[in-house]
């Protein structure tokens, strides 16, 4: 007796098999849109590419006012729309010379607390009170507090009576009360904590626009040494400076610039920012450069770039440096990389070094960026912010 038996068919495995493709694809689009930014800030559109694979394409007549592009996969697929902020025909003058900082804070930081001897026993009534390192006390019973010699006076003279304290922490405002403790030592009453209202430093300009007189340097915030937070401004000076020694780098040991601060006041800092100072300054800075155009951060490439510094106080040099990586992700301050090549500089600084933070950074004719940070375990090393990062921060304060 024979068997019969049905033929299989391939349909039925397609139809199982057309979800799962589905699926894929779905995922495969899904991980192509985040992979490209809901919006770009470059000169040129047209040409920008997050990933190999990705084009944009043309923004439509109804689009074209909001600049609104297609990324198209492999130059075909529409996967996202895209929203671009041309940075282009900005002009601007590159810097490089050195400035005087004086930073006074906006209220005084609490660097650190500390016990106090007693009658009582030993107390911290900063501790008591909440406080930590790092808060930001603005005033005490109501009276705005401009330095650290009013907070040492109003202890003193509290007689031990409990204050009224308001104070900043994480851009929160916050109210606590303390009781001085009288120091058995020297009969003073004591708040048990260590505060700063004021420092000062040597940096770099790195762009100077003579339409309104303002300017930027440092290339990264002015922060505490103590607690690593920005320091909160109130007011800021630059200030005139005569460099008279360099410090040379050397694994494990940044150098710096030395100088000393001279009485003219030359300008006014309106901003402490993450990206660098902003402010005002009542001449042009010296530079050795025309208005210079600013460069997109797409612009930037590796290969051969210069910086602006004066190093040695006989006037602002290019010294020669390469673009040895660049970082594709949101970091602040540290955007790429920089490598010293320059011989004299080599010989001058052993690198980079403290005080030459902001020092414009030049490739291909534009101002692409400025020095940030040095690393610590080669000093012949260093990280760069692009200019397009300085130059948001500066119209937040516009």
């Amino acid at each position: 007796m024979i068997r019969k038996t049905k033929q299989k068919t391939k349909y039925p495995r397609i139809v199982y098999a057309l979800p799962i493709i589905s699926l894929c694809a779905v995922m495969f689009l899904g991980g192509a849109q985040k992979a490209i930014p809901d919006e770009i800030n470059l000169a040129n559109a047209e040409s920008y590419a997050p990933q190999t694979a990705y084009t944009l394409a043309d923004p439509s007549e109804e689009q074209s006012s909001h600049n609104i592009y297609t990324a198209k996969l492999f130059g075909i697929l529409p996967t996202k729309s895209v929203k671009s902020k041309f940075f282009s025909n900005i002009y601007l003058v590159p810097g490089g010379d050195v400035f005087g900082v004086k930073f006074f804070t906006d209220g005084v930081v609490v660097t650190d607390l500390s016990e106090v001897e007693s009658d009582e026993g030993i107390i911290c009534p900063a501790k008591k009170a909440g406080l930590k390192p790092g808060d930001v006390v603005t005033s005490v019973n109501g009276h705005e507090l401009a330095s650290s010699e009013d907070l040492t006076e109003i202890s003193e003279k509290s007689g031990g009576k409990q204050l009224s304290l308001e104070f900043e922490r994480d851009g929160k405002k916050y109210k606590a009360n303390l009781l001085p403790v009288r120091s058995s030592s020297d009969g003073m009453y004591k708040l048990g904590m260590w505060v700063r209202d004021s420092t000062a430093g040597i940096g770099t300009v790195t762009f100077y626009d003579p339409s309104d007189g303002s300017f930027a340097g440092l290339g990264h915030g002015i922060y505490d040494a103590d607690t690593e937070l920005l320091l909160p401004l109130r007011r800021g000076a630059v200030v005139d400076i005569e460099l008279d020694d360099i410090v040379r780098g050397r694994q494990g040991h940044p150098g710096e610039l030395k100088g000393s601060f001279g009485t003219e006041k030359t300008g006014s800092i309106l901003k402490n920012t993450p990206a660098g100072v902003f402010g005002i300054m009542a001449s042009p800075p010296q530079t050795i450069y025309e208005k210079t155009e600013c460069a997109a951060r797409e612009e930037v490439t590796l290969g051969d770039a210069v910086i602006l510094s004066n190093v040695d106080g006989r006037g602002v040099k290019e010294y020669a440096v390469e673009i040895t990586k660049i970082y594709s992700g949101n970091e602040e301050t540290k955007n790429f990389v920089i490598t010293v090549r320059d011989e004299k500089l080599m010989e001058l600084t052993g690198g980079i070094v403290r005080g030459m933070s902001g020092s414009p950074i030049i490739q291909n004719g534009k101002l692409v960026g400025a020095v940030t940070h040095v690393f610590v375990n080669d000093p012949t090393r260093g990280y760069g912010i692009f200019i397009e990062n300085m130059l948001a921060e500066a119209e937040k304060i516009k």
